[in-house]
């Protein structure tokens, strides 16, 4: 197997056409986030992409999309802004993890939600977890009758019935957009994000410049492969809430939800969000990927999963040691009644004074 690594920015349309084409090969790579364009639009806001390429008998055979940072560590191209990573490779290619790390010339790389059906990845996995998926490839109301059958009536979550003749009495008639492209939607969106991160201690992703042009450049980017999806959902005139989404061919993304504070009572997020379901049916797209964390909603509104893997692989035996010690001290802590909460605190004031510094 041989391995050339080039600049993100290097990527020619040859390169964009074998990596789409391959990413066809595969069902399990339709998410918009292992798209040729995803990495192209990373790199033009960002320096220290790179792309590992495969080639076998002459031919490219695969992608390796990431970020090389200091002392020669990898992680996902898009950082933490990536909710899906892995190689791009066609089904026949054999490729190992290790050596593909070395090919492009790292010591390490990391990553947090890594398909875990890439089984070269398999041994440096330190924890698999679950990411949420709405599944309308059989059709949207065949999506709500399966829901219902599991106990769940989606259209009377959270009283949703009673807040949408509410809105509608009060404010004005709902309105969905599949997509917008007014920038001015996206502004509002990245402002009302931004101020819900704050009070809870999350960290703003727009307070970084690259992360808000990358948002405007995916929002920009339409292609029949991939394209940002600018959702919005209007009481009256008002904006209520609006979703900064990506697409592949045949999946979404759920990214960046937000909404109009002013409509808080409504639920108006989950309003939008039912009917972005909706449409992704009509549309012809396999279903939503929700992404992970134990949110609520996600696991009222998913009925299917994808395992995702969160590890790191390393050139260096002690690295791995290292992390995976690192991992089940964490783990203890956190089931530990006496451990848990001196652990936090100290968590508390480590950040605190990360704010002071900066």
């Amino acid at each position: 197997m041989k391995i050339t690594v080039i600049p993100g920015r290097q990527l020619t349309p040859e390169h964009v056409q074998a990596w789409s084409a391959l990413q066809a090969t595969v069902p399990a790579l339709s998410s918009p986030f292992l798209c040729p364009e995803f990495t192209v639009a990373v790199a033009a806001v960002r320096d220290d992409v790179r792309v590992g390429i495969l080639e076998q008998g002459g031919r490219m055979v695969g992608f390796f999309p990431h970020q090389r940072r200091r002392w020669f560590v990898g992680e996902p191209v898009g950082g933490w802004l990536n909710d899906l990573q892995g190689v791009i490779a066609q089904p026949d290619a054999e490729w190992d993890a290790g050596a593909l790390i070395r090919g492009c010339g790292l010591l390490e790389w990391r990553y947090g939600r890594l398909l875990a059906s890439q089984e070269p990845f398999a041994p440096f996995h330190l924890r698999r977890h679950a990411s949420a998926f709405i599944d309308v490839s059989g059709g949207y109301d065949t999506y709500l009758a399966e829901k219902r059958q599991s106990g769940v009536d989606l259209e009377n979550v959270q009283q949703l019935a009673r807040k949408t003749r509410n809105v509608e009495r009060e404010i004005g008639p709902l309105r969905f957009e599949s997509h917008s492209s007014d920038i001015s939607v996206l502004a509002a969106l990245m402002r009302w994000k931004s101020e819900r991160y704050a009070p809870h201690g999350y960290r703003d992703a727009f307070a970084v410049s690259w992360a808000r042009r990358l948002l405007e450049r995916v929002h920009a980017t339409q292609t029949l492969h991939f394209g940002g999806i600018l959702s919005v959902l209007y009481a009256g005139d008002e904006v209520a809430a609006a979703h900064m989404g990506l697409r592949s061919e045949s999946l979404w993304h759920f990214w960046f939800p937000a909404y109009n504070p002013r409509f808080a009572r409504y639920s108006p997020g989950l309003m939008l969000l039912l009917r972005m379901a909706q449409h992704a049916s009509a549309a012809g797209l396999q279903g939503i990927e929700l992404g992970g964390g134990a949110y609520a909603f996600k696991q009222t509104l998913a009925n299917r999963s994808v395992i995702l893997a969160e590890g790191g692989v390393a050139r260096l035996p002690a690295i791995t040691a290292a992390r995976r010690w690192r991992r089940s001290s964490a783990t203890l802590i956190r089931q530990s009644p006496l451990l848990h909460l001196p652990a936090r605190a100290v968590n508390r004031a480590l950040h605190g004074v990360m704010r002071l510094c900066r």
